[in-house]
């Protein structure tokens, strides 16, 4: 009984956990945590190669006291027997350097090793990474790619079943169904007998106006008169002399003015 209400149990979990796994979301925690590893492993092959040169520091120190010792016991045999004493001294001292130059020869030698090793180690995990983290981000893009796609065939989906995606062509037709039907109505309002009456008086009208521009011609004098032609209207008087040029004509004929009157010679004519 417990046992199946254990498995029930988690089974419900279960599909609590799957319902809030997003691959999305997952696969950017997933390249986060790999890059948050770098950190320790850029720590840990610090340590590796600190040993390194530690012991590599140590080596050429005791490869230095090595050869001081060697000089010291030269110059000391070259002083005489009387410092025989300090010149073997000085001959165990660089025995005992050599001993331990040579053992911490060997220990560079493996920390020198184990520092390669971990370089590699890193370089592997690096390149495992990089090329982890590159797919990853394409089975995101696949994602995102499968989301659009799946957004596209909801669209299409709903333009097959028909919602209001048609209001538009039932609008347009609409629309076109008013417009022929005032077009319609325009025709027959036109195509009456009011408006053939109106097309003759305005005919009419525009033949007098005709008849009147020539009649004014005639009189004028600048179109042919017919025989026959009675004239319907009174003859055009020349224009009048103005106010202005009769002034001036009187002035010109006032006496003590200060312009010469003009004559008139008198012509004579041949016998």
């Amino acid at each position: 009984m417990f046992k199946r209400m254990w498995m029930a149990i988690r089974s419900f979990f279960g599909v609590f956990v799957r319902g809030l796994e997003d691959p999305d979301r997952m696969l950017q925690q997933y390249m986060d945590d790999m890059r948050s590893q770098v950190p320790k492993m850029n720590d840990t092959v610090a340590e590796v190669m600190k040993n390194e040169y530690m012991t590599k520091n140590q080596v050429e120190r005791l490869e230095k006291k090595v050869t001081d010792l060697d000089a010291q016991i030269i110059a000391a045999i070259k002083l005489g027997p009387e410092y025989e004493e300090e010149a073997k001294t000085l001959i165990s001292a660089v025995e005992t350097a050599r001993e331990d130059l040579e053992d911490t020869r060997q220990q560079y030698n493996l920390a020198k090793a184990a520092s390669e090793k971990a370089r590699d180690a890193r370089d592997d995990f690096m390149r495992t990474m990089n090329q982890k983290i590159q797919e990853a981000m394409r089975a995101i893009n696949k994602s995102k790619q499968a989301k659009m796609q799946e957004q596209l065939a909801g669209l299409m989906t709903s333009f097959e079943i028909g919602d209001q995606t048609d209001i538009l062509d039932r609008m347009t037709e609409k629309i076109d169904e008013r417009a022929a039907r005032a077009q319609a109505r325009v025709e027959l309002a036109t195509s009456g007998v009011d408006s053939k009456l109106n097309d003759i008086k305005k005919a009419s009208a525009r033949i007098g106006v005709d008849e009147k521009l020539l009649e004014y011609k005639r009189q004028l004098g600048m179109a042919p008169e017919e025989a026959g032609d009675e004239k319907t209207m009174e003859p055009v008087a020349p224009p009048q002399r103005t106010l202005e040029a009769a002034n001036s004509d009187s002035e010109a004929t006032e006496p003590g003015s200060d312009q010469p009157t003009m004559q008139p010679q008198q012509q004579t004519g041949t016998q």
